[in-house]
């Protein structure tokens, strides 16, 4: 009996210590996140990412991207051999992601359309409200004009930036990577920047 006791106690024990360590930080795929009923995989470490600085405050990202006015997100880029297919990726990541943020804040039916200058849309039927993504190239930020209904996100790379952070300034949304090497890791520090701020409206 004292058997039947020990084997049930160490069961137990064990079962628990899972539970426990499933849940600790450090156990998680740190290229994860369970979102919006599924798990999402990002490009860079999530861990490494939420230490990315937001300057003047994570909030200043909530208060342009969720604004309920919002129609067109531009992410705009100046081009450089180098460094295009990464603004590429970012772009991708980006578009995507916030089409899944969308979809959490407005629920119910959605459809997919092409407004006139070819930008991806999702229109949220119920909610009578649609949300919109362009990335383009530019020459100089000089062409940028964010507003509340079509803010910028403007990526930045080590040709034109030296450090690695996110700067939000009114309507714009600058994230900058200083390192695009994937020595030691399979990410680059614009992919921290990203992921920082797709962190902060989803956590």
């Amino acid at each position: 009996m004292e058997k039947i006791y020990i084997i049930i106690i160490i069961a137990v024990i064990a079962i628990a210590l899972f539970f426990i360590l499933n849940n600790l930080e450090v156990f998680r795929d740190p290229y994860s996140l369970y979102y919006e009923g599924d798990v999402r995989h990002f490009r860079a470490n999530l861990f490494e990412a939420n230490k990315t600085p937001v300057y003047p405050n994570e909030d200043a990202i909530k208060d342009i991207l969720l604004n309920p006015e919002l129609y067109k997100v531009y992410i705009a880029f100046i081009p450089n051999e180098t460094e295009n297919a990464f603004y590429a990726a970012s772009s991708f990541e980006i578009t995507n992601k916030l089409g899944i943020v969308y979809r959490h804040y407005y629920k119910g039916q959605t459809g997919i359309f092409k407004d006139v200058d070819e930008s991806s849309c999702i229109a949220f039927l119920e909610n009578r409200t649609s949300k919109c993504f362009k990335s383009f190239p530019i020459n100089s930020t000089d062409e940028l004009t964010p507003t509340p209904i079509e803010p910028v996100i403007l990526l930045l790379g080590p040709s034109r930036t030296n450090q690695t952070s996110i700067v939000v300034n009114n309507n714009l949304i600058i994230l900058q990577g200083k390192d695009f090497s994937e020595i030691d890791r399979k990410y680059t520090d614009l992919d921290l920047a990203v992921d920082k701020m797709l962190l902060v409206l989803m956590t």
